[in-house]
């Protein structure tokens, strides 16, 4: 049976228990999988989303699928930690083009993929073999040290609330902690209850061009806070969020995170 431009590929796959920890793992390969390239247009849905229980699919562009494969091992759905991977020497073909991935694990491996851990650290291995393999893909990280943005108490101490344990939280976008962003009020703004500080850092992530921000402050409990959006015309986006009146500021600093340096990429052809 044919299946769309390119035929299913078969690898063997690698039997492996689901990692105990975060760390990366080598070895695991799907069993099956499809890449072909898919044409922009209206209704294309485009994202890496999430494992299905039995394999992955999803339509992103080829800068996306490098990013997240060779990035630090993430959820898909965190785009805030893998897409500050940075690449050099890649083609321009690379941030045009989408494939859609359709692939599925073996029957064997089918207990491990499913209890993997947020992390997902046997989609990351799977997707780097099936890169490497039909984009005849070598590459090599090469160590550098990034601005980022760090979030800090200041020196007259944080001025936070502490959310009340067991309470009922309102209807909301669920973030990673637990807690939610609370609709209503201004779009713009954020209103968070139950919230960590990581959970600050997440959503604040993207409102600086030099570097993403960092939770720097030390403060583990779980807080209800408001941030305001306020208009900065002229200044990086153009707007940025006040965090003084919580106790905190931020300051720049700089972190080790490395580079990915494509040494060879070939676009797949059918088979």
């Amino acid at each position: 049976m044919k299946i769309g431009l390119f035929a299913f590929i078969a690898i063997s796959a690698l039997a492996q228990n689901a990692p105990s920890g975060s760390g990366s793992v080598s070895g695991f390969r799907f069993e099956v999988v499809s890449i072909k390239p898919v044409s922009r247009g209206p209704g294309v849905q485009l994202g890496v989303g999430n494992p299905t229980p039995n394999g992955f699919t999803a339509t992103a562009g080829m800068w996306q699928w490098l990013e997240f494969a060779f990035g630090p091992s993430a959820p898909a759905l965190r785009t805030e930690l893998w897409q500050d991977t940075e690449m050099k020497n890649e083609p321009g073909w690379v941030h045009q083009d989408l494939y859609s991935i359709d692939a599925r694990v073996s029957q064997n491996d089918l207990k491990a993929w499913q209890s993997q851990t947020r992390n997902q650290d046997l989609l990351h291995s799977a997707l780097r073999a099936a890169l490497k393999e039909r984009f005849k893909l070598a590459l090599h990280e090469e160590p550098a040290k990034r601005t980022i943005i760090e979030l800090v108490v200041s020196k007259r101490g944080p001025r936070l609330k502490p959310a009340t344990p067991a309470a009922s939280l309102p209807t909301g976008l669920p973030l990673e902690s637990g807690g939610v962003r609370a609709l209503g009020g201004k779009p713009t703004d954020m209103d968070m209850r139950g919230a960590t500080m990581q959970d600050l850092a997440d959503a604040l992530h993207y409102i600086f061009f030099d570097g993403p921000v960092r939770d720097r402050t030390g403060l583990t409990g779980r807080y209800d806070f408001y941030v305001p959006r306020i208009e900065t015309p002229g200044e990086d986006r153009g707007f940025s969020y006040s965090v003084a009146d919580l106790g905190l500021e931020f300051r720049r600093g700089t972190e080790n995170r490395p580079i990915l340096v494509i040494d060879h990429i070939e676009k797949p052809t059918p088979n």
